[in-house]
């Protein structure tokens, strides 16, 4: 082989070599340049898919927050409808025993006025400890269970539907009509609602006829 020959070889050997140099330097950079390109979409992408989760969170909050306050909502309507069946329960039932026990306190009421008259001191004297025995006991009963008289002042106050039962009429030109002159028997309260209305004399106009 002369030395032209092998010359030539040479260079197609060292050119070859150059090539695939260049080929696998070409093919490192592109590799490189895709590499970054990947790096750079995922960056893009991190803080979007970060701001989606955020404010998934956020819904998922107020759907708890929602859901809890509906919940406190029905526990707290559940505990006041309990306590308002209890309360009327307890009044049904009370109401009841306590229109048993009226009639008792209208009695010795009713002892104690008609005793009254009588002239004997030893007679008088019991009965005034036995009248303050029984009022006391009557009002603890009545302050307990909530039970209130009441209050008429006869001759002074009219007669009121929702709190009075007018028994008697009495003609009068002395008293303005629907004046309560006399209380019959006795009215309460119960838990401030009337539980036995106040059985009364009231007065009406004298007609002119009657005149």
């Amino acid at each position: 082989m002369n030395k032209k020959t092998e010359s030539k070889l040479n260079n197609s050997e060292k050119t070859r070599k150059d090539s695939e140099k260049l080929t696998q330097q070409t093919e490192e950079k592109k590799q490189d340049i895709i590499e970054k390109e990947d790096s750079q979409k995922v960056t893009e992408q991190k803080p979007l898919e970060t701001t989606d989760l955020k404010k998934e969170i956020e819904v998922l909050k107020d759907k708890n927050l929602r859901l809890l306050a509906d919940l406190e909502n029905q526990k707290k309507g559940f505990f006041q409808e309990m306590e308002k069946m209890t309360k009327m329960l307890k009044y049904n039932v009370s109401k009841e025993l306590i229109e048993k026990v009226l009639p008792l306190f209208d009695s010795y009421d009713r002892a104690i006025k008609i005793s009254q008259t009588y002239q004997d001191p030893k007679i008088k004297q019991f009965l005034v400890g036995f009248q303050m025995t029984f009022a006391e006991s009557q009002n603890v009963f009545f302050e307990r269970e909530g039970i209130e008289e009441i209050k008429i002042t006869p001759k002074k106050d009219t007669y009121n539907r929702e709190l009075h039962n007018p028994q008697q009429v009495e003609e009068s030109n002395d008293y303005a009509e629907g004046t309560i002159l006399e209380v019959l028997k006795k009215g309460y309260l119960y838990q401030k609602k009337v539980l036995r209305p106040a059985e009364v004399k009231v007065s009406k106009r004298r007609s002119e006829k009657n005149k």
